[in-house]
């Protein structure tokens, strides 16, 4: 009889996590195999005493580990006793046949983890139709199309154990919070030699309303954009070079229009804001054209917005490259999947563009002043 570990990281969330465990007991009475549920929790004391009295009633194994999301799921990692593990996220439900679902992937001796589906469920903010304009939410989607991937997001990923141990679990390579250690172990274990195969028939549920306060998703953009250094840092041979990038044409423009300000007149401070609104106009108008996001017209700022959280996620980039005074590194983005390069060529045309539109209007804008 073969079993499954399920670890779940949670901090707080102590309404979402009861809905998960209530999901999973009902998963558990579908499958005839072994089910452990690990609860590895870095909540404040009041939040942890709830979460404790929620894992005795739902049977799961409850441990305080506060280190971070990564080093959590490496405590469970540990202490895991079946040879099969999976990853599901606190802000999740699973479905009746998920545990099924993923063991019967592993009949294949070079399969070392199994990718399942996240759909999310809940109402559509007008910010949730922005991130829907981003290339976030892609991976939650990819078993839907894809037979193998390179890597796969925590929400519903399983991993044999050994192959975990072997290649030492998650690294935690942005302090405080971690960003890109999906990425990275999946890139770990696919260079071994693994395959981490994908199952769509495996379902959670994720909830919108995790992703839908605006605050919190700047944090996170901003967050992904500092963890994509990290990633090239660790994989350069997944890196391309992408020039140019909106975010250093306009720091270079707000360098150059600041200095003229102070030596001329301070209406030239606003030139790269003006620059900065010409051409991302014109990259939504365009990739709308084009049909690369969507061919709603009504879409238009959603789209706009969305490039706008593009340039946030590069400027975490560039941040990052500055501190450590790796700069070689600022015209590069990492390859997250095989044919990403396609759509980024396409993109490439649309950005050329956009320049060119966006500098003749700056240099109409200058003649006039």
């Amino acid at each position: 009889m073969m079993g499954i570990s399920v670890i779940i990281p949670v901090r707080g969330r102590v309404n979402y996590l009861g809905k998960l465990l209530k999901s999973i007991i009902k998963a558990k009475k579908c499958t005839s195999d072994l089910v452990e549920l690990i609860v590895v929790d870095s909540s404040d004391k009041k939040i942890r005493l709830e979460i404790e009295a929620l894992c005795k009633k739902f049977q799961a194994g409850y441990h305080y580990w506060p280190k971070g999301v990564s080093e959590a799921r490496n405590y469970g990692i540990r202490i895991a006793k079946f040879s099969i593990i999976i990853f599901v996220d606190s802000d999740c439900e699973v479905n009746c046949n998920i545990f099924n679902e993923h063991l019967k992937c592993y009949n294949n001796g070079e399969i070392g983890g199994c990718l399942g589906l996240t759909e999310f469920v809940g109402k559509k903010r007008w910010l949730w139709k922005v991130i829907q304009k981003m290339p976030f939410l892609q991976p939650f989607q990819w078993a839907k199309w894809k037979d193998y991937v390179p890597w796969g997001p925590c929400t519903n990923i399983s991993f044999r154990r050994d192959i975990l141990k072997k290649v030492n679990g998650f690294a935690s390579m942005l302090p405080p919070k971690e960003s890109g250690e999906d990425v990275d172990m999946g890139y770990r274990i696919t260079a071994l030699g693994y395959k981490i195969c994908c199952n769509a028939n495996a379902k959670v549920s994720h909830t919108r309303e995790t992703w839908a306060k605006l605050s919190q998703f700047i944090e996170r953009t901003f967050r992904f954009g500092r963890g994509e250094y990290y990633l090239m840092k660790k994989h350069p041979e997944n890196t391309f070079l992408d020039v140019p990038k909106n975010s250093l044409l306009f720091i270079i423009l707000l360098i150059l229009f600041t200095y003229k300000a102070l030596t001329n007149s301070i209406l030239l401070f606003t030139i790269p804001f003006i620059w900065l609104f010409v051409v991302i106009l014109a990259q939504s108008i365009l990739a709308l054209k084009c049909r690369l996001i969507g061919s709603n017209w009504k879409d238009i700022g959603y789209i706009y917005v969305s490039l706008l959280f593009d340039l946030l996620f590069e400027l975490g980039t560039i941040i990052d490259c500055t501190r450590k005074g790796d700069l070689k590194v600022l015209p590069r983005r990492y390859i997250y999947i095989e044919n990403q390069l396609v759509g980024r060529w396409h993109w490439g045309v649309i950005k050329m563009w956009s320049f060119v539109i966006s500098l003749f209007c700056l240099f109409i804008l200058l003649l006039c002043l």
